[in-house]
Parts: structure tokens; C-alpha cells; sequence
């Protein structure tokens, strides 16, 4: 990017390069993400709330090794550049995208399973299937097949392919190392007719080898080539669900390959240490919602400086959502509201004092130093009192000087203004308890969900993603 400067003195920008928009999530209202994370880090390190079925993390593996494959017969070699790292991932997103559609031919409820792009692709393979053309980004613009690479799921899961152990060589999320190659092998040999046909882990030049021309030939076209190579990747069999297939989000089922990713989740490192440890305390925890979880585990590790505030900074997250809320409903079906019509509404006294109360309460106990807890303090030192008027107006003013990702509404001369459609109920600051309760009943840590976290679904709750391009 350059600048001039035209007659007018005034400087201008022009762009020598395309541009990519940066996606701009409505999550993270509070501006307290930085915080939030430090508390997840805690109970669940080297996880993301995306992180949330152990099957995905068997297709990745089976994925990473089959484009490692390709990637090497094309020419890649090295993955230390942003270049050569667009370029693996380029082999390896079309098998993300078939695995989508895998599950939506051979699942009658894949409505139900993590299955990110499923929109784009149900109408892809539908018109795949019909005329056996394999169209364009399975259905995607071209801005949207380069974005999977964050939105998709590799882009979610890549954490775990970088930090839990032996899944790729010395962590950089795209050479698979032993966990990786044991799970790939596991599910090549459950696929039957439905897998690609040359054995896994060829070398090139063997007999049935990925063709070196036919793969640097391809290069720009992956997804092209996936297609025409892997024509089987819609077949099933009897136990297609059971051993191949995502699980469905409600299904905690001990999963068929338990041995294998047992030891990567809740291992004997410290870290895998740590998230077994607060799984079965969440589920020994007598608590009925999330309030009480942070509490039991504010109790449980008070020994931890981070997790003996998880309490008090979970009640004021929670409040202020809860405020937040209070307003986006005000607006639901208006064009505007004004902050005394809310400030009126028979919620916003209990809502308000709530707020007020936690507020006082983190002030009162958060004498510790962990990273980005001046969010906090700023946050709750702002709210002036329980009084609903003066509460809200400094929550809204919060909200718009120091909340993340995109504004909800904004507050004009006492007239409260939408910025994005209201819809019902913020996404609340969690800790990835979730993700790490389902992926601990899928390992047979715990014996089933536990019911105060059950009904919770992490999934949209604003965390940044990290990119699986970097």
C-alpha cells in the first residue's frame, strides 16, 4: 500500500495489492476477550471452544496425512512461510469440504453435527450429485472458500494439531507427527470402499503413489483434483456413523478410537494433566448452571491465582451480559428506544442492581495481578450505582468506547440506535467448559455430561479463532 498527496494537501491511499476485509464478529461486547481468555487458559489450556468433537480431531489427522501426501508430490516441501503454509492448506481444504459433504449424504440428522460451510456445500452436493459436475468451491464465492481456512474447521482445531502431544512435528500444525499418523492409519482402515484408492503413506514412485506430474499439474486447482481422484468419498457402509462420521452434538458416546486420543487430551503432560482435573471437578460439582461451576472451581483450585477469581469475574461478565441483553430486547422491533423506556422496564431494577452488586464484588476481591485484568476493573469502576438510568447509560457508554468486534447499539442524546439487528440472548463469556466435558465423556474421563453445563453451547461466543494459515 501507497500514499500520494493531491492538490489539495490532503494525503491519499491506494492500494498495490489485493485487499482482504477483515470478518468483524458482534461478539466480545464488554471488551473483556483478553481476560476471558487468561481464565480459559487456566482450566482449559490448549483447547478452543471450537475444539468440541474428538472425531473432527481423527478426520483432521486422516486429512493432514492424506494432503501431506500431495503436497509433497507437487513440489511443497517446507511450511516456515506464509506462502508455502496457503500453499499445504490448499491440498488439505478440499478434504474438509468432502468430509462436510460426506456427512450430509450419509446422515439423515447432519443438521445436527458440527459441520461448518454445510449451507454452501448441501446445495453444492446436491447439484454434485445430480450431474456429477463438480462445480466451483463447493458452492463458496471465492471470498468465502479462501476465509475457510479461519471459519472452517481445521481453522478451529488447529490449536490442538500445534499443542497436544506428538500430533505434528515440533507443533507447526501442518507435518504429522506419530498421534497424527496412528489416528489417520485408524480411520483408513474403517473407510473400506468409501477411501481414497492408494494406500496410505505411499511413497512416490511405489507402486499406486500419488502421480508427481498429475499433482504439480493441479496446483491452483486442489480442489479439482480431490474430486477426481477420491470419487468414493459420499460411500458409507453399516458402520459409517458409528466409526467415520462427526458425532452429533448431543451424542457423548464413548468414542470407538478412546485409546488413541485419550492419551492427546488427558494425557501424563502437564497439561493434560490440568484439563482432567477440572473436568471431573465440573462433574463433581453440585452445582445446577455455570454461576455455580466457576464457584465450585474457584473453590476446588484456590491454590491458583487466575482460578480463585473465576467466581467473581464470572458473576460480573455475567451481569453485564445480562444488561446487555435487557437492551437488545428494548430494541427488538424498533427503529430506536430511549434510555429512560429501558431504564423503565419492571426488569431493569433487578438487572441493574445485580450488575452494581458484582460490580462492588470484583473490586472488593481482585487484588491479584494476571494478564488484562485493568479490562475488568475499567469495566465494573464504571458502573456508578444501581439506579437503572445511570447504570445503563454507563454501560452503554462502556459498550461503545471499549467493546470488541461490532457495536451493538449506541447511545445518542438519551436515544438508544441498533448498529446490528437485535437477536435473543448475547453470547455470554464461557471458559470452554463445554468442549472440555464433551471431549471428556468422549474419552471416558467422565461418565456422562454434566448437567449444569449440558444445555450450554459454546460455539458462538466470539472467541477468536486462530487462523490456519499462520
Amino acid at each position: 500500500m501507497g500514499g500520494r498527496t493531491d492538490s489539495d494537501g490532503e494525503p491519499r491511499l491506494f492500494f498495490t495489492s489485493p485487499w482482504d476485509p477483515v470478518v468483524v464478529r458482534r461478539g466480545d461486547a464488554l471488551g473483556l476477550r483478553g481476560i476471558a481468555d487468561q481464565f480459559a487458559d487456566a482450566v482449559a489450556p490448549h483447547l478452543s471452544n471450537r475444539v468440541r468433537d474428538g472425531r473432527w480431531v481423527t478426520i483432521l489427522a486422516w486429512c493432514l496425512a492424506r494432503s501431506q501426501e500431495v503436497f509433497h508430490a507437487s513440489g511443497g516441501r517446507g511450511v516456515a512461510s506464509r506462502t508455502q503454509q496457503l500453499e499445504r492448506y490448499a491440498w488439505l481444504r478440499p478434504l474438509e469440504l468432502m468430509w462436510v459433504a460426506r456427512t450430509i449424504a450419509l446422515a439423515d440428522d447432519w443438521r445436527d453435527r458440527s459441520l461448518p460451510g454445510q449451507r454452501s456445500v448441501r446445495y453444492w452436493y446436491r447439484a454434485h450429485a445430480d450431474d456429477g459436475q463438480p462445480g466451483e468451491w463447493f458452492g463458496m464465492s471465492a471470498d468465502q472458500f479462501r476465509a475457510y481456512r479461519q471459519t472452517g474447521v481445521y481453522g478451529g482445531y488447529r490449536v490442538a494439531f500445534r499443542k497436544w502431544p506428538n500430533m505434528t512435528v515440533l507443533g507447526d500444525g501442518w507435518t504429522p507427527g506419530t498421534a497424527v499418523n496412528e489416528l489417520a492409519r485408524w480411520l483408513d482402515g474403517r473407510l473400506g470402499e468409501a477411501n481414497v484408492p492408494w494406500p496410505l503413506h505411499v511413497g512416490d514412485g511405489e507402486d499406486d503413489s500419488v502421480s508427481t506430474r498429475s499433482a504439480k499439474l493441479a496446483r491452483g486447482e486442489e480442489h479439482r483434483w480431490w474430486l477426481r481422484k477420491w470419487t468414493a468419498f459420499d460411500e458409507g457402509g453399516r458402520s459409517a456413523d458409528a466409526d467415520t462420521l462427526p458425532r452429533r452434538k448431543g451424542d457423548a458416546r464413548v468414542l470407538a478410537e478412546v485409546d488413541l486420543l485419550k492419551p492427546l487430551v488427558f494425557g501424563d503432560d502437564a497439561f493434560g494433566k490440568r484439563r482432567s482435573a477440572v473436568a471431573r471437578e465440573v462433574a463433581a460439582a453440585p452445582a445446577t448452571d455455570h454461576p455455580g461451576i466457576c464457584e465450585h472451581l474457584g473453590s476446588a483450585f484456590s491454590s491458583d491465582p487466575t482460578i480463585s477469581l473465576l467466581p467473581r469475574f464470572s458473576r460480573l461478565a455475567d451481569a453485564g451480559m445480562a444488561a446487555m441483553d435487557l437492551v437488545s430486547g428494548a430494541l427488538r422491533g424498533n427503529s430506536h428506544v430511549t434510555l429512560a423506556d429501558v431504564a423503565a422496564l419492571p426488569a431493569a431494577g433487578a438487572v441493574c442492581e445485580e450488575l452494581d452488586a458484582a460490580a462492588r464484588a470484583w473490586q472488593a476481591g481482585a487484588g491479584m495481578s494476571i494478564r488484562h485484568i485493568e479490562t475488568a476493573h475499567r469495566f465494573a469502576g464504571a458502573i456508578p450505582g444501581a439506579r437503572p438510568a445511570e447504570c445503563l447509560r454507563a454501560l452503554l457508554q462502556h459498550h461503545e468506547v471499549y467493546g470488541g468486534g461490532l457495536r451493538w447499539f449506541v447511545l445518542r442524546d438519551n436515544r438508544i440506535e441498533p448498529r446490528t439487528p437485535p437477536y435473543g440472548g448475547g453470547s455470554r463469556y464461557r471458559f470452554r467448559l463445554w468442549s472440555l466435558c464433551r471431549l471428556g465423556t468422549q474419552c471416558g474421563v467422565l461418565s456422562a455430561m454434566p448437567p449444569a453445563i449440558r444445555s450450554e453451547d459454546e460455539f458462538d461466543d466470539g472467541e477468536p479463532t486462530e487462523a490456519a494459515n499462520g
